[in-house]
């Protein structure tokens, strides 16, 4: 059986040639990968099966099918398509680059055995993909003389939540197991849960079932571009960025994994960002309303926000709770597939 199935949601061909260059100099080799392209006219289709990237696809093992034009839903067609065949599965998303040794060192981590998620250390870089800072970690995990730590729940949720700081990284620097890949954060139909950021969400709700893996090297490089859709912040899912950090609090707080002081705290970063970036934001001002009205203790606060932010998700497609999909649906797309 393969090991590791690399999944890419692609939509820009960019830094395309990079990541298969990437994946092409892998030391462990023991991997597939599965390409989704939702660009314009299928373009990175075309591209392929003209021969632009042969050189440095001619080792890897590759599948790529038809995007379904809609962000959530090409991660969502990703996983289906994956399905659990392998133990390990890896979004590499399309601007970011991973080392030769990430999968090695990854599978050597859950080798250790039952994790949900191995996240390892990642440059920063601009648009060239260089290496230009080294994003910090939190004390309690800066152990020197280990290369491979344990994130125990209170840890992960203390230095996240409490202080609405995502410090891990994004999907392309952690590798998932099949049980943490369970954990993959869908809309809420009601009340509040770890849905809102993809990559921290996944951790902070696949924690409460098995331990994350984090290792020190630096195995990957996360590049900051101006076609990010992280720099949209007046956008439908800039609002779902900058609000989910109120809803990790209320949910951890309603489970126990913060205290009651941290739950405030972390309300009160999260809003005071709010206001700074959405001052005469329609919808936001909803959200400060709600929280004027109702401040008088965290259980009329989290019964208040429930419906506002399952509302708010609702709203629109990309981040509007899934019906089942049919049977078969995903099999439909995989038929479509171009094999390289």
């Amino acid at each position: 059986m393969t090991l590791i199935t690399t999944l890419i949601p692609a939509y820009k061909k960019d830094y395309l040639a990079e990541l298969f260059l990437g994946l092409r100099h892998q030391t462990c080799k023991d991997f597939k990968v599965i390409l989704s392209d939702d660009s314009p006219d299928d373009e990175i289709t075309r591209l392929i099966r003209d021969g632009h990237y042969a050189a440095l696809l001619s080792k890897l093992d590759l599948t790529v099918v038809r995007g379904p034009k809609n962000a959530r839903k090409n991660h969502q067609q990703l996983l289906d398509l994956w399905g659990g065949k392998t133990p390990l599965v890896h979004f590499n998303l399309d601007d970011d680059l991973i080392y030769p040794d990430f999968y090695r060192v990854h599978a050597a981590a859950h080798a250790l055995g039952g994790y949900a998620a191995s996240v390892s250390r990642r440059w920063l870089s601009g648009s060239d993909g260089r290496p230009s800072i080294d994003l910090p970690i939190p004390d309690f995990i800066a152990e020197p003389n280990q290369r491979i730590v344990d994130i125990d729940t209170a840890g992960l949720f203390g230095s996240t939540v409490a202080v609405c700081e995502n410090w891990l990284g994004e999907l392309s620097n952690m590798v998932l197991s099949v049980d943490g890949a369970r954990h993959y954060p869908q809309p809420p139909a009601d009340g509040v849960s770890y849905y809102g950021l993809l990559d921290i969400g996944l951790l902070l709700d696949a924690s409460r079932h098995l331990p994350i893996a984090f290792i020190h090297d630096h195995l990957s490089v996360f590049r900051q571009n101006p076609q990010q859709t992280t720099h949209n912040v007046k956008s439908h899912g800039g609002r779902v960025a900058f609000l989910c950090w109120v809803t990790y609090a209320l949910a951890a707080w309603k489970e126990q994994r913060i205290s009651a002081a941290q739950a405030v705290q972390a309300v009160g970063i999260a809003t005071r960002r709010i206001i700074a970036h959405y001052a005469d934001d329609e919808i936001m001002a909803g959200y400060l309303d709600l929280l004027e009205k109702n401040s008088s203790g965290l259980e009329q606060l989290h019964a208040a926000f429930a419906p506002f932010w399952t509302r708010l998700l609702a709203s629109n497609i990309g981040t509007r709770p899934s019906t089942a999909q049919p049977d078969g649906a995903a099999a439909g797309t995989a038929r479509e597939a171009l094999a390289v």
